[in-house]
């Protein structure tokens, strides 16, 4: 006679020391095309000297004549500031959830050290600063007064600022780019194009150059012309196997999709658009063109438990600012003209 079982409940098992974790954009790696001025601790003057030029004249058997003193140009300043990130957690939110098993006995019930509840508000709160970083460095506006985006200037609000050649959707190379809408299938190329031939001299002979560039532009990229038939085996091959680095003219293309996510949700507070569709945004430049001042590390987190408020608490905390060497080593797009 066979034991029969089937009045047990079904039941769902749970593993309460994994957890998921939501993804978050973080893009390509870009600090190493920036200069990084560690350790910064408030603001920072840097002198700037400019080339030297006709100064070799015909020889003279009369006396020495300097042709005048090294040209000592304007200073570069970085102003930055002071941000931080704070947050706090009370372990008697897991009550009846999965992840209560894991919380101690006795008084000391709301301190999470040594679980793995650590492990992943660490790993979450990591990701946020990081995420939280890449997006004000390079879209804050001061002038934006806003809390998330109005810290100090970014990397396109210190191109705009040095005065460094802007292009808009009213370029002439582009196919006709309507306000307020998503960018429009060829113009990914054609801005890229547009930057190269609108970069200055100076720029262009200096090497070690770099495209960032916004998700759609990339992908209106890639379909226009490495995914395009008149490609023919070239184009096929990309289709297919896709391109793990992509480039322009040799000139590698650094993506932030993040930009896309970000203008996306906060296109009021973010200078140089007007509507979520123009998340289309791009930059040439230089290595080091960028000095970027920081004291941010990482792994400097400030943590303790709080045993009067019963809470877990993290703090990270760092100065951050940026600067354009020279207004020649950069060119930007953005669908309308950033203002200054």
């Amino acid at each position: 006679m066979a034991l029969q079982l089937t009045s047990l409940p079904t039941v769902e098992q749970y593993d309460v020391n994994r957890a998921i974790i939501q993804p978050i954009f973080m893009g390509q790696d870009y600090m190493q095309y920036m200069e990084v001025l560690p350790n910064i601790k408030g603001t920072t003057v840097i002198d700037k000297f400019n080339q030297l030029g006709k100064i070799t004249k015909a020889f003279t058997n009369g006396a020495f004549s300097a042709e005048g003193d090294s040209d000592k140009g304007a200073t570069i300043t970085i102003t930055p500031s002071r941000v931080e990130a704070e947050i706090e957690f009370r372990a008697n939110e897991l009550f009846n959830k999965m992840k209560g098993q894991l919380m101690r006995d006795g008084h000391d019930f709301d301190n999470v050290e040594g679980s793995v509840v650590k492990n992943i508000l660490l790993d979450l709160i990591g990701q946020g600063v990081k995420a939280d970083f890449n997006r004000q460095l390079w879209l804050s506006d001061v002038a934006e007064a806003d809390a998330d985006y109005g810290i100090y200037d970014g990397i396109f609000q210190a191109a705009a600022e040095a005065g460094a050649t802007a292009l808009t959707r009213e370029y002439a190379g582009l196919t006709t780019q309507a306000d307020d809408a998503a960018l429009v299938a060829g113009n990914g190329l054609k801005i890229m194009q547009g930057l190269y031939d609108s970069a200055a001299p100076e720029l262009l002979e200096a090497g070690n150059h770099v495209f960032f560039v916004s998700g759609d532009i990339a992908d209106d990229y890639m379909a226009s012309t490495l995914e395009s038939s008149s490609f023919a085996a070239a184009g096929y091959g990309a289709m297919v196997n896709g391109v793990p680095n992509l480039t322009y003219r040799g000139i590698p293309i650094i993506v932030r999709r993040d930009w896309d996510v970000a203008i996306a949700a906060d296109v009021a507070e973010i200078n140089g658009c007007t509507a979520a569709a123009e998340t289309h945004r791009a930059l040439l430049t230089t290595k080091d063109a960028f000095v970027v001042g920081t004291d941010f590390d990482e792994n400097s987190v400030e943590q303790w438990y709080s045993m009067d408020n019963k809470a877990y608490r993290f703090r990270v905390a760092y100065m951050v600012g940026c600067a354009l060497k020279d207004a020649k080593l950069a060119v930007y797009y953005t669908p309308n003209a950033i203002s200054v």
